[in-house]
């Protein structure tokens, strides 16, 4: 077990295959401490915790996150919560005013809440040997999660994590260096070649062949966003390239709405049932 902290922010990696191994209860429950004493506004722990270890219910996960079978062998995906629900029933005995599921800036704030308490999980757990995956597709068909997880009014699914023994150690991906992500006093565009450079050195090795479906598809893409004149301006650098970049693949071709996604209008419709006004 590692103690030192910045050797585990600097080693930490997205996992996504895992050992069939349960994770012993002991530990489990530390993890869970851990995620339990973070940070939180107000001090209000707007955020619940949904953890999910049953085989039927992990395959029912997978179906709505792009089908990832990981998500299956893992032993444990926890699901972090926007959770105004306690809130409210603790008002219905102790009575004070309280319009937290009606503004934006709640909402945001539940969500950060949630958010940090994933991250101190997950730093927890790489401590224990365990690695860990953010599952953000919870969010694309959210109804259907929240009808999965039997989630009530004034609760609101924010983030997965999967959790578990890695089959191999993940090697950490590269990122920007704190030149290009920190801003002094106020904010400041880089140089533009400083800043392509950096994301070459990052993301360049990423090197996707130019088949013709591929070539398609991102000009499909960028045709319904942008327009014929964007789509013809893609479609023209790549065939120059003779390659695909990481962003023309993963914003042409992958994290594209698909069938059975929320509309927005869908999203408007799910914060009404669950209580949350903000949207109106």
């Amino acid at each position: 077990m590692s103690n030192d902290i910045i050797d585990i922010i600097n080693n930490r990696a997205t996992c996504r295959s895992y050992m069939e191994k349960e994770i012993p209860e002991e530990i489990m429950n530390q993890l869970l401490d851990a995620a339990c004493k973070s940070p939180s506004s107000g001090g209000f722990q707007t955020y619940s915790i949904i953890k999910v270890t049953k085989k039927e219910k992990k395959e029912q996960l997978v179906k709505l996150c792009r089908n990832q079978k990981f998500i299956e062998k893992a032993p444990v995906s926890l699901i972090f919560c926007i959770d105004f629900r306690r809130v409210k029933r603790i008002n219905e005995i102790e009575p004070a005013p309280c319009i937290e599921t009606d503004t934006f800036m709640n909402f945001w704030m539940g969500l950060i809440d949630a958010a940090i308490s994933a991250q101190t999980l997950c730093l927890a757990a790489e401590a224990f040997g365990l690695k860990t995956v953010y599952i953000g597709n919870i969010i694309n068909m959210i109804d259907e999660a929240a009808k999965l997880l039997n989630i009530p009014e004034y609760v609101c699914p924010a983030v997965m994590v999967t959790i578990g023994y890695p089959t191999k150690t993940p090697t950490p991906p590269l990122r920007y260096d704190k030149s290009v992500l920190i801003h002094e006093e106020e904010y400041r565009d880089i140089d533009i070649d400083m800043l392509m450079k950096a994301y070459k050195e990052k993301d360049g090795k990423q090197k996707i062949k130019a088949t013709d479906k591929l070539v398609e598809r991102i000009y499909n893409t960028a045709k319904a966003y942008h327009g014929v004149e964007h789509a013809e301006k893609c479609k023209q650098y790549i065939l120059d390239k003779g390659i695909i970049s990481t962003y023309q693949y993963w914003f042409g071709c992958y994290y594209l709405e698909e069938e059975g996604f929320l509309s927005m209008q869908g999203y408007k419709e799910f914060m009404k049932r669950q209580g949350f006004k903000w949207l109106e």
